[in-house]
């Protein structure tokens, strides 16, 4: 899934955008769910904390959840770009509701709730469900994808104007999706990316006025 990403980034980045792509040495092989979450923060937030230092620029957490992503804009001053937040907020751009297609069951509630977060509740018009692992969404996967595009349409029946992948393994399907249903399908992963480089072309990151300053207790 890593070198999967990093594909997709790099041919969508800009062309003076430098890229690393990282994994976490430690943790859950893939984040199902909040327990999944919490046992990749460790090694995610000592990746964001050491990011400034490393010369870059702003951070992608390139995760459908968002895993620490308040937490990790505690830690540095540079921009920490959440890919759901990215793509919901993108989506609400683009159309008066939008659908999120996600991996699994219990995720559903999940994206209901940090749609109502963002304050976007009422334009999430469906989430359908592929069914499957996060671990196998990475690849092109014939039958998978006729599901995937399935979904997308009974999502579309819903209301949806706009679809989102719900999962950064489901980043490649964008484009096809995209044609063959006719509307905007977000790859959640080039979408964090560009609102990443933006907020770096206007000098913008994340206020430190109240809810993101830096914690006492971090060197």
């Amino acid at each position: 899934m890593t070198q999967a990403i990093a594909r997709e980034l790099l041919a969508a980045k800009r062309p003076y955008t430098e890229i690393e792509v990282v994994n976490l040495e430690q943790g859950p092989e893939a984040i199902e769910s909040a327990y999944d979450e919490s046992r990749a923060l460790p090694g995610l937030l000592e990746l964001v904390q050491k990011a400034p230092e490393q010369g870059f620029d702003a951070v992608v957490i390139a995760c459908f959840s968002d895993p620490g992503l308040d937490a990790a804009r505690e830690l540095v001053n540079i921009p920490v770009v959440g890919i759901q937040e990215a793509s919901m907020y993108l989506a609400a751009m683009l159309g008066s509701s939008f659908g999120i297609l996600t991996t699994l069951e219990r995720r559903v509630p999940v994206r209901k709730r940090y749609a109502a977060a963002l304050g976007l509740g009422d334009k999430l018009a469906a989430t359908p469900v592929l069914d499957i692992p996060v671990s196998e969404t990475v690849g092109s996967l014939s039958r998978m994808k006729e599901i995937a595009l399935a979904r997308a349409r009974e999502a579309l029946n819903q209301g949806a104007e706009v679809l989102i992948l719900g999962c950064a393994g489901l980043g490649d399907w964008a484009p096809e999706l995209q044609e063959r249903l006719g509307v905007p399908v977000i790859n959640p992963n080039t979408a964090g990316l560009k609102i990443a480089e933006l907020l770096v072309d206007l000098k913008l990151a994340h206020s430190k006025v109240r809810t993101f300053q830096r914690p006492r207790h971090v060197v």
